[in-house]
Order: C-alpha cells, then sequence, then structure tokens
C-alpha cells in the first residue's frame, strides 16, 4: 500500500513538473518570436562585433557593424514593444519607447563621428550599453 502510494505521488510530481514546464516555455518561445526581438538580436551582436573590431582597430569592420546597428535601430523604431502590443502609436508608452530609440540612434551616431578615436569610442559605448540595460529594463516584456 505504501509502495502503490509512493508511485502514485511521484507519477503526480512528475506529471506536475512536465505540465508546468511545457507551460513556461510555450511562453517563453511566445515570447521570443516577434520581428522585434530578432531586430535586438541582430544589434546585439553587432554591438558585439564593434566592439571585438574596435579591439582590433579594424576601422572597415567597425563602420561595417556601426552600418548594421544603425540600419537595425531605425528599423526597431517602426516596431511596437510586445508589452505594449494594442496601444495607439500616439500612447505615452510607445512614445518614450520611441524616444529611447532615438537617443540610441543618436549615440550610434556618435560612434560614427568617432571614427578611430578611442577617447570618444569608450565612453559612447559605455552610455550605449546603459541606454540598452536601461532600455530593455523599462520596455521589454517580462516572459517569466
Amino acid at each position: 500500500m505504501i509502495k502503490e502510494m509512493r508511485k502514485l505521488i511521484f507519477a503526480a510530481s512528475v506529471s506536475l513538473m512536465l505540465l508546468t514546464s511545457t507551460e513556461t516555455f510555450a511562453h517563453a518561445a511566445h515570447c521570443e518570436d516577434s520581428e522585434l526581438g530578432d531586430l535586438m538580436k541582430s544589434m546585439k551582436q553587432e554591438l558585439k562585433d564593434y566592439v571585438s573590431s574596435f579591439k582590433q582597430s579594424d576601422q572597415a569592420a567597425m563602420q561595417q557593424h556601426l552600418n548594421g546597428l544603425l540600419n537595425d535601430s531605425k528599423q526597431a523604431k517602426k516596431l511596437i514593444p510586445m508589452k505594449y502590443e494594442g496601444q495607439s502609436v500616439a500612447s505615452v508608452d510607445i512614445q518614450r519607447y520611441q524616444e529611447g530609440m532615438d537617443e540610441l540612434l543618436e549615440l550610434l551616431q556618435q560612434l560614427q563621428e568617432a571614427g578611430g578615436d578611442a577617447s570618444v569610442i569608450k565612453p559612447a559605448l559605455a552610455q550605449i550599453k546603459q541606454h540598452s540595460k536601461d532600455g530593455h529594463k523599462a520596455f521589454r516584456k517580462d516572459c517569466d
């Protein structure tokens, strides 16, 4: 009898874990599935590649990755974060998002104007990283 109860409890526990993990996975997968999410992933990679090129003093590669960042950022500004789907484009939240993207574009423009000047690039990169962190905190949909 005790052995059967343990089997029943074990089976119930496994079923509960599977249901919970499947639900979480489905929600997380849904949350990641957006054009804006894909652009943000591309921007993250372009920024990493820019930093790598900067460390190698490869001006041509830096410009290439910066161009990718600028293009992706312009496209991302046109989209609506999942967190605000269904809101009017004129809503305060979406306006704040677009203003944040404008700020990012200004920071990227500073990088472009800096050329290869490390004394301008390093602080600009620090500002971009902080801006990205703040923007994700404010505008990214919580998928957990």
